[in-house]
Formats: structure tokens, C-alpha cells, sequence
């Protein structure tokens, strides 16, 4: 019986509770005995809300049901939340031993899950600074993935990603400035969703609101087993929170059902700068197969200048073109004087980079210029299908060693497009392969509709059998 519940999507859950089908309380109970068994191997997350709060929270949740007051899609659902953003009451570090915040308000995000009925039972763990593709950290160590111990979750949303994929809660939030979200997603096989820039308010980031260059790229985005959660938990976070000046009041295409028979495909299996491997390349030609006959057209056609985009983004947004100072400053800011391993690999990366305020210019031009050209390339088309890395889920301490395999990534945070990361098949040792989906700006749900399609003809989550 607690399989089947801790098992089950979000929305079957809050059905289910609104039925009178299971309480609040019971299923704060099954959850908390869910993570009491998967946390100490995965160590994902990090800080959990006392039991005895947790029950309380639950209690109230079904009093309020027992009294027929109004509740919202998430009513009595238990969630967990990236350490990156504002949680009222919970300690939040982003995995640094120089970040000791205690926030006496929630952000927006945060707010509209707990207005919706969530209650949040924890913060999940990150690497430090948010800095890398696995999770990592001096203050809570590393978070394993529940398919392989050996391998990591993922980065940075990997502790979230971890805990979702164990059964340990059915939905989280996670945030995606260069692939948080859905590398994490691709290595642990869930879904996980990075919406269309502007769609979703960032208020309420730690240590502050101002990202700098990083702003335009990074979005808090829903994490869960199934497609249809996030279906379900999108409209609770879009909109603006009238302190973003980022989000615009434009209404997702959600009312009318996606007619995939209309839609207009085109898919890579390479991007020219990191073959996948023979795994990752059945899983992408299966999908184009089993989608052949439900789509209007399927196209094999790659954007061009891939590699040179992926080294200006790399270059120009996450390294910065300092030689490191900057980030060295606010780590020298924060009273960090070691840093953890996944910094100092970032660092020794970055002291390698150095251009001029002329050349960022320079290239900030040159990077709109190739947003122009990729929103010229995906005119004839829908979507766009294609893997999230090269690789299923790395070893622990590989993820800047081998980090080219993740160059699928960052070119859509810097288009704005929402994009899907969903399991769509898995390597011979086992581990997940997830593909990305990616549609046009303001048709998440587009990339949605396409996912559920896929999940239901390919399987979707499943259970990994070290934590059955």
C-alpha cells in the first residue's frame, strides 16, 4: 500500500485526498517514513521540517477539508523546495559554508505553492553556489544517485532531482540557469521543466534578486515523477508577482488541447560537439520512431553554428571573462576561504578566460544575433527534440572533467524557450536517458503535451530498484 501511494503522481495524491480517499495526516506519514528510508544513502535533502510540524501542518490541512473550505490543486501535498530560493524559516546556504540565511519571508514561488496547499517538509541539497552539473558540497557532502550510488544526481538541482526519483516526495521546485533542472531530471529520470523566460517571477533568490549577466538564463521551474504534475503545478507559479519586472502578464495556451497530429517536429541526435554515446542515440531514434505516425512532420534538421554558441554562452555568461575575480570577491565577500572541490575546478576554469568590456560587447552582439538566427530556424516548426547530454548519469567528481557532454544545454536558456527533460529510455547498467523537448516561447505546455505523449509510449519514471 505505501509503495503504491509514495509512488504516485501529485495529482492522483490531492485526488485522492479530496476523495477522503487518504488524509493529510496519513500521507505526511508516509512520506516522512519514505525519506526516513532513501535520505541517509542519497543524502538529498538536507533539512527537514520537524515531524511533529510536519503532522501539525498535515492536521490543519485536513481540518480545513473536514469544514468544506475552499483548497487549492496542492491541497495536504507534501513537497521540498532547491536550497536557492527564500523559505521562510528554513536556513538557506546554496551549499556554502559563507551563506547562513534565514529568511523571514517566502519567495514568490514559494509563496504560491504554499497558497495552492503544499506544505514543504525540506530543503534539498545543491553544489555550492549552484556551480556545477553534480551536487556536491563542504556543509552537506554529496547527494547519490538512486540508480547508482557511485553516480551523482546531477547538479545543481541534484538533491531535489534525487529525492523526487526515490519516491521520497512527488513534487519539488528547482531552478535552471545553464540545465539545473533538466540534467538533473535526465540523470535520475524524472521530468522536470524549464519554462519560457519571463513566465515565472524570480523574486525572492538568495542572497538577492540582482543576477547580473546570469538573469536572463536562470528560472525556478517544477520537478516531478510525471509529466502530468507539472501540467498541474505550472499555473500555480506563471505570473507576475508585481516585483519581478521580468514577467510579463501573457496567459500559458493552456485551455485547448494540444492536436499533436498538426505538429511540426525537427530533432538532432548530435550537436557537433559531443557525440552521444550509443545508448543516449537508441534512445533519441526510438522516440523519432514511436512519434513518426503521431505527429504531422518529423524532420532530422540541427540549428547551425551550435559550437560556437555553446562557447560564447559558456564563456560569456558562466565564466565571465574575468580570470575568476569576481567570483573570488564574493566568495572573499561571504568569509569562504576553501571553497569546495566543484568551486575550485570552476575557478581554475575560469582564471583561463579573460576578454575586454569592449569584446563583452562584442559578444553579447554576437549572441543576439544567433538568438535571431535560432528564432528563424525554429519558425517552420512546433518543437524540437533532442538529448538532454551525451551520457546517462556521470561518476562522482566528473561532471568539469567531461563537462562538453552537457552542451545541449545552455543554448536554451539563452533563446528563452521552455524546455521538457523526460526519461525516454535507459543505458544497459540501468541508469535513466531523458530527451529534451523544447518549444516556442509561451507554449510550455506544447513541450508538456509532447512529453505526456512520449511518457506513455515509452514508460516514462520507473521505479529504481535500489530503493523499491
Amino acid at each position: 500500500m505505501s509503495a503504491e501511494i509514495y509512488f504516485s503522481s501529485a495529482k492522483q495524491l490531492v485526488n485522492r485526498i479530496k476523495k477522503k480517499e487518504i488524509s493529510c495526516t496519513e500521507l505526511m506519514q508516509i512520506y516522512l517514513h519514505r525519506i526516513a528510508r532513501v535520505n541517509p544513502a542519497l543524502n538529498a535533502m538536507v533539512q527537514q521540517l520537524e515531524s511533529e510540524e510536519a503532522l501539525r501542518q498535515a492536521r490543519n490541512a485536513d481540518a480545513r477539508l473536514a469544514k468544506f473550505q475552499v483548497i487549492g490543486p496542492l491541497h495536504g501535498l507534501p513537497i521540498t523546495i532547491k536550497d536557492t530560493c527564500k523559505v521562510k524559516h528554513f536556513l538557506i546556504t546554496k551549499g556554502s559554508m559563507g551563506y547562513h540565511f534565514r529568511p523571514s519571508e517566502d519567495a514568490s514561488v514559494v509563496a504560491r505553492l504554499k497558497a495552492a496547499g503544499a506544505i514543504v517538509i525540506g530543503i534539498t541539497n545543491v553544489p555550492e553556489w549552484n556551480i556545477a552539473y553534480e551536487t556536491d558540497n563542504d556543509r552537506y557532502g554529496k547527494t547519490c544517485n538512486p540508480y547508482d550510488l557511485n553516480r551523482t544526481s546531477g547538479g545543481s538541482s541534484g538533491g531535489e532531482a534525487a529525492i523526487i526519483a526515490a519516491g521520497g516526495v512527488a513534487l519539488g521546485l528547482g531552478s535552471d540557469g545553464g540545465g539545473s533542472i533538466r540534467q538533473p531530471a535526465h540523470n535520475t529520470g524524472i521530468a522536470g521543466l524549464k519554462p519560457t523566460r519571463g513566465l515565472i517571477p524570480s523574486t525572492g533568490n538568495v542572497p538577492s534578486d540582482g543576477r547580473g549577466l546570469l538573469g536572463p538564463l536562470t528560472s525556478y521551474g517544477p520537478m516531478a515523477r510525471f509529466v502530468e504534475d507539472l501540467d498541474l503545478v505550472l499555473p500555480v507559479l506563471a505570473g507576475p508577482d508585481h516585483s519581478d519586472p521580468d514577467v510579463l502578464p501573457v496567459r500559458l495556451n493552456d485551455k485547448k488541447p494540444i492536436n499533436l497530429e498538426s505538429l511540426r517536429i525537427a530533432f538532432y541526435a548530435d550537436n557537433g560537439i559531443a557525440k552521444p554515446d550509443e545508448a543516449t542515440l537508441q534512445t533519441i531514434r526510438r522516440a523519432v520512431e514511436i512519434l513518426q505516425s503521431e505527429v504531422a512532420l518529423l524532420e532530422e534538421r540541427r540549428p547551425e553554428n551550435l559550437g560556437t554558441i555553446y562557447a560564447l554562452v559558456t564563456e560569456t555568461f558562466f565564466l565571465g571573462g574575468d580570470k575568476g575575480l569576481g567570483l573570488q570577491t564574493a566568495l572573499n565577500h561571504f568569509g569562504v576561504t576553501k571553497p569546495s572541490y566543484l568551486v575550485q575546478q570552476f575557478l581554475a576554469i575560469a582564471r583561463r578566460c579573460e576578454f575586454s568590456v569592449t569584446e563583452l560587447h562584442q559578444r553579447l552582439r554576437r549572441i543576439d544575433q544567433f538568438r535571431i538566427d535560432l528564432a528563424k530556424f525554429f519558425a517552420p516548426y512546433d518543437a524540437i527534440i533532442c538529448p538532454v547530454a551525451a551520457t546517462p548519469a556521470k561518476l562522482h567528481g566528473r561532471s568539469f572533467v567531461e563537462g562538453h557532454d552537457f552542451s545541449y544545454l545552455n543554448i536554451y536558456n539563452v533563446t528563452g524557450w521552455p524546455a521538457l527533460a523526460i526519461r525516454c529510455g535507459c543505458s544497459v547498467e540501468g541508469l535513466p536517458i531523458g530527451l529534451q523537448i523544447i518549444a516556442k516561447p509561451w507554449h510550455d505546455t506544447t513541450a508538456l503535451s509532447i512529453g505526456k505523449r512520449l511518457q506513455t509510449l515509452l514508460g516514462g519514471w520507473q521505479a529504481p530498484a535500489l530503493f523499491p
